[in-house]
């Protein structure tokens, strides 16, 4: 896969999302090698998701090389973070790490992608879709 075309799909993948509202395209950068999108995508129950990914080719295939998914309610407050900045070298999954409702509460989280996060926002916003 190229970096135009993992690009095009996060776009696809937030476009056929039940649960986004609509999005909003801040930045998008691509190169043969290297790519990144920053969106602002708003939730079917008001929450906001920041989206921030950044992809390289790496053997010839696109992948996430650094990410920050921060997903907070219509009030602004946290409600949780994943990224894998390198500031957390004490848990076991670092880089890999997520906030959850405040800065400080820092927990391990496996490497994930903006598939994986729709489908716990999905989960987490109790809400029944029929596709997807």
């Amino acid at each position: 896969m190229t970096i135009h075309e993992y690009l095009e799909e996060c776009i696809l993948i937030l476009t056929t999302s039940p649960i986004i509202e609509h999005f909003h395209l801040i930045k998008r950068r691509e190169t043969a090698t290297d790519g990144y999108l920053r969106i602002q995508a708003t939730i079917t129950d008001s929450s906001i998701l920041e989206i921030s990914i950044y992809c390289k080719i790496t053997e010839g295939i696109a992948h996430i090389n650094g990410y920050r998914f921060h997903w907070q309610d219509k009030e602004k407050k946290l409600i949780r973070r994943w990224d894998n900045a390198k500031h957390h070298p004490e848990l076991k999954t670092f880089p890999a790490h997520m906030h959850i409702g405040s800065d400080e509460n820092v927990k391990e989280s496996d490497d994930i992608d903006l598939w994986k996060v729709l489908q716990i926002i999905k989960s987490e916003t109790g809400r029944v879709y029929t596709t997807w």
